[in-house]
């Protein structure tokens, strides 16, 4: 239709040139040239109102919590306690794995720590009463084998002086005095040892050891609870890579754990639509595959567009009927702000190179400007830059266009009513040769067979005279040949 309207214009102008010939036959060739220039368009006004449109940005479904779960410990694979797909808790034991050397060194840690308590016990429980009651008892008898040595001494000296006995005898009494006097000190020294308790040393020893016994078994109960591998997070098992009798390294991922009961979508917007998105705002999130529609809340609207010029949106979307799956598409709807925009029907708008621009016509000129676009209904989109509303922009032919073109404006509603006469009359203008040649001619007039021009093969040549052969075009040349009737 649109390629119809442009050929009637065009043949239109081509009539008013050869009609003004006989009028004004010096104007020919510069209105020849004019008609030849000018681009037939349709145009609309650019208008400012009110404007608000239903937008949908579409995005998948991702999971909030996504954990691989890796092995704390090397060993075998002895058991797999869940399989894919199943509901886990916090805590709950996923795969455990078979560790008897570890358990063996957490019993040999375990020993060692109650050996160490025992000491420690020891040094700070101090001296009992019943052993510094034996000390005295000793001290006190070793104090009368001492003054009994003395006694001993003092006879010897004296009967030896009267020539009783012997120096010999003097001298061993004298080395059993000795004697008791030592080893009488060295209990004293003893006695007032345990009335002070053990030394703090031997104290400081005993504390060491036992916290190093106690680090030791704590370590080797983790390295024991390690075997089993548990799920940090409530979710879904996403994945199992480990396998019974396998050896997994410690590390090693073996299971995967999801939380879909709480999931986002990450959309993104366009430089037109981000100013209706806002952190804290509801929106409703289609899902089709999984055939529900959900409240969803933006979490964030990212100040800075990525490389395709795009503004993510992140929304969080409750799942707790645990239908949505992540991975899954997802349509995010909300209605726009109502304000006011200058809208322009969506054909106007040429982007090329991702820039946007529009013919705007002054005149018999069409000027080519470049625009910002926001949002469209579909049928029109809005202006952010670039016009001011009230201009008078192109929708058809715009294609064809380059800056400052010259352009001639057509009235839709008389290119239509155009196209239908052309549309009704071929019949007639090809029958205009019959009874004068006794064949068919085309009667043209701008266009091949213009009933609207006349019903003769003379009224549809105004260029050319009647041939019954129909070789004569409207300007005199040349046709193909139609072939007559009888």
């Amino acid at each position: 239709m649109n390629r119809m309207i442009r050929n009637i214009t065009m043949g239109l102008l081509v009539l008013a040139v050869v009609s003004g010939c006989s009028s004004n036959p010096e104007g020919v060739n510069r209105r020849n040239a004019q008609a030849a220039r000018a681009v037939p368009v349709e145009v609309k006004k650019a208008v400012k109102e009110e404007f608000a449109v239903q937008m949908s940005l579409s995005g998948r479904l991702e999971a909030i919590q996504q954990v691989e779960i890796p092995s704390k410990a090397t060993g075998r694979v002895q058991q797999l306690l869940v399989k894919v797909g199943d509901k886990v808790k916090s805590g709950q034991p996923l795969v455990v794995l078979d560790g008897e050397e570890l358990r063996i060194q957490m019993q040999k840690a375990q020993a060692s720590m109650m050996s160490a308590k025992a000491r420690y016990a020891e040094a700070t429980e101090g001296t009992e009463a019943e052993v510094l009651a034996q000390t005295a008892n000793s001290l006190a008898d070793l104090q009368n084998k001492a003054n009994a040595a003395k006694v001993d001494l003092e006879r010897a000296q004296k009967l030896f002086s009267e020539g009783a006995i012997s120096t010999a005898e003097v001298e061993k009494a004298r080395l059993a005095l000795a004697t008791a006097q030592t080893n009488l000190e060295n209990q004293k020294q003893k006695a007032q040892q345990e009335k002070k308790g053990p030394t703090q040393a031997a104290l400081d020893s005993a504390v060491a050891t036992l916290k190093q016994s106690e680090a030791d078994y704590a370590l080797s109960q983790l390295n024991v609870s390690n075997l089993t591998i548990k799920s940090p997070i409530d979710g879904i098992v996403g994945s199992l890579t480990a396998t019974v009798g396998e050896n997994v390294s410690n590390n090693a991922v073996v299971a995967q754990v999801i939380n879909l009961s709480t999931m986002k979508v990450t959309a993104k917007a366009s430089e037109g639509q981000v100013g209706q998105f806002e952190p804290g705002q509801s929106v409703s999130v289609k899902i089709p595959s999984a055939n529900v529609t959900v409240n969803g809340k933006i979490t964030s609207v990212s100040p800075m567009a990525d490389s395709s010029k795009s503004y993510p949106i992140e929304i969080e979307v409750a799942n707790t009927d645990l239908k949505a799956k992540a991975g899954m598409v997802a349509s995010v709807e909300v209605k726009g702000n109502p304000h006011q925009a200058i809208l322009v029907p969506r054909e106007a708008v040429i982007t090329k190179a991702q820039n946007s621009y529009v013919f705007v016509v002054e005149g018999d000129k069409a000027k080519q400007v470049t625009v910002t676009t926001g949002e469209s209904d579909g049928t029109r989109i809005e202006i952010l830059t670039g016009l001011q509303g009230g201009e008078s922009v192109v929708v058809q032919g715009q294609n064809t266009l380059t800056g400052n073109a010259t352009v001639a404006v057509i009235d839709p509603n008389q290119a239509k009513n155009a196209a239908g006469k052309k549309s009704g009359g071929n019949g007639q203008g090809n029958g205009g040769w019959q009874g004068q040649g006794g064949g068919q001619g085309n009667g043209q007039g701008g266009q091949r067979g213009q009933g609207s021009q006349g019903g003769t093969g003379d009224q549809a040549n105004p260029g050319g005279q009647a041939n019954p052969s129909g070789q004569t075009n409207s300007t005199g040349n040349p046709e193909p040949s139609a072939t007559p009737k009888g």
